[in-house]
């Protein structure tokens, strides 16, 4: 079973003129056809304590954590998970269709490795990222609740460097405006 976590960042991916909770709600909207087709085992939100996200978690029929600080909204998530695996997803972010296929082939094909983990980038925006598109912003990161929860705590970044993905998924995720 995979677990997906939607997950507020201290410092948002978009731009702060948007509050973070319409950013959450198109987030969670992207992972509908993901539902639909029975990838995620169960949803959940982590994100800032006093951001009124409870509404939002009720009305999509997802779990919250909430926190003070990210490094702890983000491991409280982690510790909760049911999954194996986990899909950790950015807030402001939204999956380009392709990604439920490609996700579900990874899953399969790496089952058994408890130490793999794949992301999923950014579609690139500036000048440097279209002709390196590896320098696009991870928006997601797919891998087992075990390696994220031997992680040191901190912020998404710090996960990252940490899990050290080595598989690029080729679905992207646009940037929600």
């Amino acid at each position: 079973m995979l677990s997906i976590i939607v997950f507020c960042e201290d410092r948002p991916a978009s731009p702060a003129s948007r509050p973070v909770a319409e950013l959450l709600a198109r987030t969670l909207t992207s992972l509908v056809p993901a539902k639909i087709e029975g990838l995620p085992g169960e949803v959940r939100i982590a994100g800032p304590a006093g951001k009124d996200l409870s509404v939002l978690a009720s009305h999509a029929g997802c779990g919250l954590i909430e926190a003070d600080q990210e490094a702890a909204w983000l491991h409280l998530a982690l510790q909760t998970a049911r999954g194996r695996d986990v899909f950790l997803l950015r807030c402001g972010f939204a999956p380009e269709s392709g990604l439920v296929g490609e996700a579900s082939d990874y899953l399969i094909s790496h089952s058994e490795d408890q130490a793999s983990a794949a992301c999923l980038r950014a579609v690139p925006e500036g000048f440097l990222e279209q002709i390196f598109p590896a320098l696009a912003p991870i928006a997601g990161l797919i891998a087992s609740r075990d390696l994220m929860l031997r992680a040191p705590r901190g912020s998404f970044s710090r996960l990252t460097g940490f899990v050290a993905p080595v598989t690029t998924f080729h679905t992207r995720a646009r940037r929600i405006r």
